[in-house]
Formats: structure tokens, C-alpha cells, sequence
């Protein structure tokens, strides 16, 4: 299978780079042509873009918002959000997307952490911003999209917004100048705010460009949140930069994934691991290579399904391997043949790469198991530092290399492959979660006097996640609906846990750390005190964002505790 070349970017091009210069140059190329569109229909051209972006950054303008302030962004995928984003730095200012499914400590920590006065929302998530007001002692005003919402801020609809006659400050804008701010899961803290100057945008979408080959004739389908990485820099980046049009889904849907890739034309599209296992469960058919897309992202492709994958949709699976502090600085080359789990070779003339001895930092010989560390060859290609947690970023660049937490091998051919996690990150349904926001969560409850949170092998792949709970002394210990209740009021519905266990203490070492790998050992076998909500006939449903039950009909009913 042959791929059309693309323009290949050098470390120099970064310093050229802001998003409001290319967004501009986009506009003046070809303004006519379709930039995003969405599954229902709705779209704009690149010159309609650049028109509504500039009148929304004046509105934003006009409610005080300017260079180097921080915004949140609260909402689901739509043409709104990417305009949001663009109209945030235009002004030279830094947008803050928020995990949707975010409620109490984690909702609280990211619009604390951030600093952000000025938060743009989806009416839906009034709700959930009301809920935490009282902790929130830095947000000032709240853009509402798509209706109204009871908040105890001043209120500004999107559409008000929009109509701002003023005109957008001339703001000059740097590469070395934040454009994100981008929250990722912390292991033994909370989220720490990835800090992603406009090069490091620059560069990671320039090598999807190159590795993926886009040209202005593709059309990318988008089906991840737009609050991820992912979804905005390897994605919708990637078509600014060579005039592509974004196709914008709501979401992922196994069932969906191949209509809405013939439906909308769609030539390149991304998925996560998860993601890529839930289309291959899906029955094979005879059509399932009647659609245009040839090359994709996925990340990782599940390595029992790759080769198979790969012939059944007949196209090129592109892996690579990468962190929203450091892009992705492994990719497999997509001339070559596909090697069922290597997540690739290094870009070599962008980044360094090795892997090291995790207690010395000394590198370990080709086939040997170690962390992998990263470092950059140019400046601001990767990110600047963890919001307002310095001393994370210290910690996280010991010996001058960005440390990954992940455990890694080469091959003596230069390939990599990412074997396991050294930390106590979970990946649930391809999001990245916080053992501490859940044990924060769990331990709000007066009857849990202490709780430990780790990863359990999901069996569809990545982790379920369960529970160690301690009961404060003389108290009987809740009914576990009523716990998960409590969770899902105050969690993301992705990091409720499945399992649930109650315990006399936990395991700790001589200075009171918990020794989370005990707990890992213990779950390898069963347990008849083991509480699993989903042998029990509950979940969790991501749109109602509460705890139902299954009768049996198999209907989805509200919980009750």
C-alpha cells in the first residue's frame, strides 16, 4: 500500500509557528475551503472560521480576558469548542480543557490549579460547576453554550458573546508562549497541568503530518474528546497546518465507527488501544474494508488483534508511543512492516531517547527491561512545567531527562516496546486515572476511614479498577451501592471502581507509605470478600452520569441505595 507524501517539517520551522499565524495563513490560502464539518452537517470554511474566531476573542476581550490568562473549557466535541480554543489564543491567552466527566475534588482542582477567571461551559455542566462553587475562589465569570444555567457568577450566553462589536487586541504571540494548559492523571497526587507552549503544539502535530502523510486533500475523522491532546494537537492541528478538513464526531461508538467513516469520506482517523479492540469484537462482515481510510493512529493497537486488525479494515495501523509533556517521540515508520507490539523508532533528529536503569538512571543494554526516559533536542518541543507544582517538574526531569514512569525494552534494531507501567497510573476505557481523586472521593465518606485504589486487569484490556476500604472504628460498614453513589457524584464516570473490598488496615511500609504492590499481589487471587458491581448488576452509563441497574429485561433503570 502505497501513501502520498507530505511536507516534511525541520526543528526550525517550530519558531514560525503560533496557532493565530496559521490559523490566518489557512484563511488567506484557501478560504473557501471546508474546515470542519460535523456528522450532522454543520460547517465552516477556513474564512468563516478565522471571522468567528476573531468575534468571539473580541467578546472574550471585552470580559477582561488577555495575554497569558488562563480559560476553561468545559464541553463536549463540536465546532464550538475548536472555535473556543482558537478565539482563547488568538489573544495570546491559554485554554484549559476540562475533562466533561470531571465532578467534585477533580472539577475543583483543575479551575483551582489553573488560576482561570473565566470559564466557557456547556449549559449541561452548569450543574456540576454549581456543585463545587463554594470551592472555587478564583473563577469570576462563565460563558454558557446552548442555553441557560443557575450559577452564583455573572453569566454570559455564547451567543452575546459572539455579537461583540469591539475588535481583537493586536496581541503578539510567541512560540515560546503557553497555549494549554492540558491536565494529566498524577499517580500519587492529583492532575498535574501539562504547561504546552505553542511550539510543542507546533511539533506535535508537524510529525503527524509527516508520519501520517497528511495532504490538504484528506479528511480527518475525529471521534476522541476534544479536551485531550489527542484529539487537538495530533487531529485537528494537523489539518490546519495543510488545509484538511475536520470531520468532528460526538464520540466513539464501536457500532457507528465504520458507517460514520464511509458517511462522512473520511481518508485518516485515530484510535486509542481500547478503542481498536471494540471495533475488532465487533462481527466481522464482508464490507469492512469498504471505506477510504488507509493509514490511522492507534495507540497502542492491541498486539493479539494487530496483524489481523490490519487486514480485516485494510489499512495501515501507524503506532507510536508519547506523553502530553513530550509529544510522541516514537512512531512506527509507516513503510515498514507492521511489528505486533513495538510502538516504533525514535525520532531521532527531534528527541533523545533511552532506556535507563529506574533506580541509577544508567542506560540498560538492548533487551533489557527499564524506564524509558525522553529529552528534547530543541527547545520548546516539549512542555514548560506542571502548573503551579514545580517541584513535580524537578522530580520529573531528575538527571536532565523527562522520566515516564513507564517500563520499556528496545531491540537491537532501534525498536520499542512499552511492556508496563512503573507507577500506579490506571487506564480506563482510554482514560488516564488519578488513584488519588478516587481515594480522596472514597474517604470523604464518614464511615471509610482510610481506602487505597489500584488497577485490576480489565478483560476487554487496560484496567478495572478496584478498592481497599478501611472502616472507621465502631462503625458498620456501608451498603457498597451507597458508596458508589457517593463515587459517581463525585468522580468521573470512568474512575468509579468496579470492586470494592473492605480490609482491617492497609498494608504500609515503615514510613506509613501503603504498599500498593501487596495489594496488587493479593487481587491476583479471588476473594469471596470481594465486591464486583457489575456481577452485582450495576454500572455506571457516562450520559445520565449515575449509577443504574439492570432488570431483567436488560433495561437500564436508576439506582437506588
Amino acid at each position: 500500500m502505497t501513501v502520498a507524501s507530505a511536507r516534511r517539517f525541520t526543528p526550525a520551522d517550530r519558531r514560525g509557528f503560533t496557532l493565530p499565524a496559521f490559523l490566518r495563513r489557512a484563511a488567506a490560502d484557501s478560504p473557501d475551503n471546508c474546515c470542519v464539518r460535523t456528522l450532522a452537517g454543520e460547517s465552516l470554511n477556513y474564512g468563516e472560521l478565522l471571522a468567528l474566531t476573531e468575534r468571539r476573542a473580541a467578546g472574550l476581550a471585552a470580559l477582561g480576558v488577555s495575554k497569558g490568562d488562563r480559560v476553561l473549557l468545559v464541553m463536549d466535541n463540536s465546532i464550538d469548542m475548536i472555535v473556543c480554543w482558537f478565539a482563547v489564543n488568538l489573544l495570546g491567552a491559554v485554554e484549559v480543557p476540562v475533562n466533561t466527566a470531571n465532578r467534585g475534588p477533580s472539577l475543583v482542582h483543575v479551575a483551582e490549579n489553573s488560576g482561570a477567571a473565566v470559564a466557557i461551559i456547556d449549559a449541561q455542566y452548569g450543574a456540576a460547576l454549581g456543585d463545587v462553587a463554594r470551592e472555587l475562589t478564583v473563577l469570576r465569570t462563565v460563558v454558557v453554550r446552548g442555553g441557560s444555567a443557575a450559577l452564583s457568577w455573572p453569566t454570559v450566553s455564547l451567543q452575546d458573546l459572539d455579537a461583540s462589536s469591539g475588535a481583537v487586541p493586536d496581541v503578539e504571540v510567541s512560540y515560546q508562549d503557553p497555549a494549554s494548559i492540558i491536565y494529566t492523571s498524577g499517580t500519587t497526587g492529583p492532575a498535574k497541568g501539562v504547561v504546552v507552549p505553542h511550539a510543542h503544539m507546533h511539533t506535535f502535530a508537524a510529525h503527524v503530518v509527516e508520519q501520517l502523510r497528511i495532504i490538504s486533500a484528506d479528511v480527518y475523522y475525529v471521534c476522541l474528546p476534544m479536551f485531550h491532546a489527542n484529539a487537538q494537537f495530533m487531529q485537528v492541528l494537523p489539518c490546519l497546518m495543510t488545509g484538511a478538513e475536520v470531520v468532528l464526531a460526538d464520540g466513539f461508538s464501536a457500532s457507528r465507527w465504520l458507517e460514520d467513516l464511509r458517511q462522512c469520506g473520511a481518508t485518516v482517523t485515530s484510535l486509542l488501544g481500547v478503542m481498536a479492540q471494540y471495533v475488532f469484537n465487533r462481527p466481522a462482515g464482508p464490507h469492512d474494508a469498504d471505506h477510504r481510510v488507509r493509514r490511522m493512529i492507534t495507540i497502542p493497537l492491541p498486539t493479539v488483534i494487530a496483524e489481523a486488525f490490519e487486514r480485516r479494515f485494510d489499512t495501515i495501523c501507524v503506532e507510536a508511543y508519547g506523553m502530553t509533556e513530550t509529544c510522541l517521540p516514537i512512531y512506527r515508520p509507516i513503510d515498514e512492516p507492521l511489528r505486533p507490539g513495538s510502538c516504533g523508532k525514535a525520532l531521532d533528529e527531534w528527541f533523545e531517547v533511552a532506556v535507563v536503569d529506574p533506580a541509577t538512571d544508567e542506560p540498560v543494554p538492548d533487551g533489557e527491561v527499564g524506564e524509558l526516559v525522553v529529552r528534547p533536542r530543541f527547545p520548546f518541543t516539549t512542555f514548560l512545567h506542571y502548573h503551579a507544582m514545580f517541584e513535580r517538574t524537578v522530580e520529573s526531569w531528575r538527571n536532565l531527562w523527562f522520566h515516564t514512569g513507564d517500563a520499556a525494552r528496545r531491540d537491537a534494531e532501534g525498536y520499542y516496546y512499552f511492556l508496563d507501567r512503573l507507577n500506579d497510573r490506571i487506564r480506563r476505557k482510554g482514560e488516564n486515572v488519578t488513584a488519588y481523586d478516587v481515594e480522596v472521593a472514597l474517604t470523604e465518606l464518614p464511615e471509610i476511614a482510610d481506602a487505597a485504589v489500584i488497577a485490576k486487569p480489565a478483560q476487554e484490556g487496560e484496567d478495572d479498577i478496584k478498592a481497599y476500604l478501611v472502616v472507621a472504628d465502631g462503625v458498620v460498614p456501608p451498603d457498597p451501592v451507597a458508596v458508589l453513589t457517593h463515587c459517581v457524584a463525585r468522580l468521573p464516570y470512568f474512575a468509579v471502581p468496579r470492586y470494592l473490598e473492605f480490609i482491617g488496615e492497609l498494608p504500609r511500609t515503615p514510613t506509613g507509605k501503603v504498599l500498593k504492590r501487596t495489594l496488587r499481589a493479593a487481587t491476583q487471587t479471588a476473594s469471596d470478600s470481594e465486591w464486583d458491581r457489575e456481577r452485582a448488576g450495576w454500572t455506571v452509563r457516562r450520559g445520565v452520569n449515575h449509577l443504574v441497574r439492570l432488570d431483567s429485561a436488560d433495561a437500564a433503570v436508576p439506582g437506588q441505595t
